[in-house]
């Protein structure tokens, strides 16, 4: 009879921690394989671009920023027509869902389907674009668009235009009445800022003893990083001339 008293003890305590390891395990099972919204959040901030279709002209260069505090900034040229002059567009953005994303607009809305770091552009039911024309409608990530930090504290120091270039490096500021040049190599101009001539709303020259500098408001793509800028700079010195890509602050 004692025996079958411990027998039944032994089993029972056997089964109790049996038990115990099982709830454990399918605890930490849960645990592991259970993902947060952080995990399984399409990531959808960042600069992207390409050239899409266009009904009336060979393309339209597009260029679409979504900044983390939900605000935007677009950027569109037409190919062949109107000068190639550059829109520019700010807004707010919200999410759909895990991958949708909805941009508002003065005049109309769109939406982007986020998928594989790239944009997909949606028709105007929101719905994904299939077909032989699926490609034309892809947008890809480009760096360097978030440049918001940087045009604040120049916009706060006074600088209302800036531009660069590339190879060499050169950079560009207009103040309300001087213009800073300068270049990699330590070359340094600064010249009071005298009216420009001609003055239009396509193209603004400023013409100084030291330099020349034209400023065109037609899509410009920087030669390095591949972000799009909506004005084209030509620097023009006794010695060189150089070409970039700026944009006004106020």
């Amino acid at each position: 009879m004692r025996k079958l008293i411990c027998l039944t003890t032994l089993f029972a305590a056997l089964m109790a921690c049996n038990n115990n390891q099982t709830s454990q395990t399918t605890t930490d099972s849960t645990a592991a394989g259970k993902q947060t919204p952080a995990a399984i959040t399409t990531h959808i901030t960042g600069t992207y671009q390409g050239t899409l279709p266009c009904a009336d002209c060979p393309g339209m260069d597009y260029q679409i920023s979504l900044f983390d505090d939900h605000t935007f900034t677009e950027l569109v040229s037409y190919q062949g027509r109107g000068q190639g002059i550059a829109f520019t567009e700010k807004g707010t953005w919200q999410q759909i869902n895990d991958s949708i994303v909805s941009i508002k607009k003065k005049t109309d809305s769109s939406s982007f389907l986020a998928s594989d770091s790239k944009l997909l552009v949606l028709d105007k039911q929101g719905k994904r674009i299939e077909g032989a024309l699926a490609s034309n409608y892809v947008l890809k990530p480009v760096e360097g668009g978030d440049r918001r930090d940087l045009l604040a504290q120049k916009a706060g120091a006074g600088i209302t235009f800036t531009a660069t270039g590339n190879e060499p490096f050169w950079s560009l500021d207009l103040e309300a009445r001087k213009i800073l040049f300068h270049t990699a190599s330590g070359d340094s101009v600064v010249a009071p800022l005298p009216a420009p001539r001609p003055n239009t709303d396509t193209l603004k020259v400023y013409t100084t003893p030291q330099l020349t500098v034209t400023i065109r408001n037609t899509m410009c793509t920087d030669d390095m990083s591949g972000l799009m800028r909506p004005n084209s700079v030509e620097v023009k010195t006794k010695e060189q001339t150089y070409h970039g890509c700026g944009e006004y602050l106020k």
